[in-house]
């Protein structure tokens, strides 16, 4: 009933554009052989690995609306380097910070450091713009890793990152686990659920949904919110695609 209720809100609200998230992405002469030398070394199987260097290209046409190259940029929490990868094609020099070593992103030859988010082994100021594409709602503590990422940001710098509104999954399976009104319960209870279900590795981990994106910004200090990307009608501040901060 719910999956029925809408699909009809959608045939009569369908989603909206984003100009900057859904504008055509520039491709560069050798993107092709890039992301194919990237498909060579991962399991094709997995649709999201496969599609991950086209969605590097993507995020790299977002931060150049922002941040033009040359830029040094961070990317919190990488996986397995192909957002690194398409940023650097695009004249970006991009550092990725990770808990975990990652043997794909060793062969696609990025600069991987091997770190806790939390004490980031960089000076103040080194970054002039730093990604964090659906991270931040699996750091244990939030607010310290957010504080570094914020510490070694130089002034006037950019923070682009994206993470699922809570509002808008509240009636619907839950963005990582698939489990239908999980987010309608406490954060705790919702790992509860999830170990329950099988869910009870360590990548499984997720401490919080956040609900706006003012309470995103606020772990950032001396950061505010310079711009929302958002395919919704409703407001973005509960309903958005991306945030996007400034460093004062």
């Amino acid at each position: 009933m719910l999956d029925l209720a809408r699909r009809s809100f959608r045939k009569l609200f369908p989603r909206i554009a984003d100009p900057i998230l859904d504008a055509s992405p520039l491709t560069l002469p050798d993107d092709a052989a890039t992301e194919e030398s990237y498909r060579g070394l991962i399991d094709q199987r997995d649709s999201f690995r496969e599609a991950r260097y086209r969605e590097g290209i993507r995020w790299r046409g977002v931060l150049r609306h922002f941040q033009p190259p040359p830029a040094r940029v961070l990317d919190l929490g990488a996986g397995d380097g192909a957002i690194e990868l398409a940023l650097n094609k695009g004249g970006y020099e991009t550092t990725s910070v990770d808990r975990e070593w990652n043997h794909v992103a060793q062969k696609l030859g990025v600069r991987r450091v091997i770190a806790d988010a939390t004490a980031l082994p960089f000076r103040d100021g080194t970054f002039d713009a730093e990604i964090c594409l659906e991270t931040i709602e699996h750091f244990a503590d939030a607010r310290a890793a957010c504080a570094e990422g914020s510490r070694v940001l130089r002034r006037g710098g950019k923070v682009v990152l994206i993470t699922p509104p809570r509002l808008a999954w509240l009636f619907r399976r839950d963005p990582h686990f698939g489990i239908r009104f999980l987010l309608l319960l406490p954060s705790s209870w919702q790992r509860r659920v999830a170990a329950r279900r099988g869910f009870d590795q360590r990548y499984h981990f997720v401490d919080r949904i956040y609900t706006s994106a003012a309470s995103i910004a606020k772990l950032f200090p001396r950061c505010r919110i310079e711009h929302l990307m958002s395919r919704s009608r409703l407001p973005r501040r509960w309903f958005w695609e991306a945030i996007v901060l400034r460093k004062e």
